[in-house]
């Protein structure tokens, strides 16, 4: 399938950020205290206003610089703490409630600016399509529109399966198709597809995620050649370059020079000729194309 980007551009790059956590938690203060007894870590359990993972403003100002939008997908997880299971802490502890004044506000204010609302499926949704509908027809009340487009939590995907149940509850798109720990194109996706020929249901697959990235390379200067490289194979084969990076990282005490990285590829894709745009935006270019 060959696609061409608006405006003739060479290639495209769709943006994302997964909102798993919104508060940086006083557990979550302690720990990170007790590992590199920085004080800093302690000052950040009081509130919103010294939150390092309250990013969104940062997000809509580096996004807001160069005229492009990006997708939010929120996380409605529902996960159970088991006290005898220590991998549910993560996933149950220090969650944010969708239904509070303050997401409400922040999703409707995004979604009013044009910037995408998603949902960002629950841990154990992949395989659960009840639970796919029922996060879906939460965040579409906070929207008022239907939501077209979801990323699995911790990219879980059990394939195909998954993506029927996302098609039967109303999905179009489906944005988790990607590495955990690493970058690039997995099984050489350059392109959106569909899995099911008799359906209209597409997968963007994901490219470069950001903690894939500094996993791979922790070194800032590395990390910052590898996407280099990304995008210029992307212009040469007008490949998607899909990229998720979660709105914590945009703090620089915490996550120093990730959030730079993140500009770097908007502004390196704007002088490349890249199209850029919200993953609703790919489906919707992609969907009139056909496959």
């Amino acid at each position: 399938m060959k696609i061409e980007w608006p405006s003739n551009k060479k290639f495209a790059i769709c943006l994302s950020h997964d909102v798993d956590r919104v508060y940086k938690t006083w557990w979550q203060s302690a720990y990170y205290f007790m590992k590199t007894r920085d004080i800093y870590h302690l000052k950040t359990v009081f509130g919103k206003d010294e939150n390092p993972y309250w990013n969104f403003e940062k997000i809509m100002l580096i996004e807001g610089r160069y005229n492009v939008h990006s997708t939010f997908f929120f996380l409605n997880e529902s996960k159970k703490l088991n006290p005898l299971n220590p991998s549910s802490y993560k996933l149950a502890l220090g969650r944010y409630d969708m239904n509070s004044p303050e997401i409400i506000e922040l999703i409707r204010e995004l979604d009013k600016n044009g910037w995408e609302i998603g949902v960002h499926g629950s841990y154990d949704s992949y395989t659960n399509p009840k639970l796919l509908e029922k996060e879906k027809e939460t965040l579409e009340r906070i929207v008022g529109h239907r939501i077209v487009g979801i990323r699995q939590h911790y990219l879980n995907l059990k394939i195909p399966e998954t993506w029927k149940y996302q098609y039967e509850v109303g999905f179009k798109y489906d944005a988790s198709f990607g590495y955990r720990r690493d970058i690039g194109y997995r099984d050489n996706r350059l392109l959106p597809f569909r899995p099911f020929e008799d359906k209209d249901f597409w997968v963007v697959p994901l490219t470069i995620m950001d903690a894939a990235l500094f996993h791979k390379y922790p070194n800032v200067s590395d990390a910052r050649n590898a996407v280099e490289k990304i995008l210029s194979f992307a212009e040469k084969n007008g490949a998607l370059v899909s990229v998720l990076w979660h709105q914590r990282v945009f703090n620089e005490k915490e996550f120093p020079g990730w959030s730079k990285v993140y500009e770097k590829i908007i502004r390196e894709g704007i002088q490349k000729g890249a199209w850029i745009g919200t993953c609703k935006e790919v489906w919707n270019i992609v969907s009139k194309v056909g496959g």
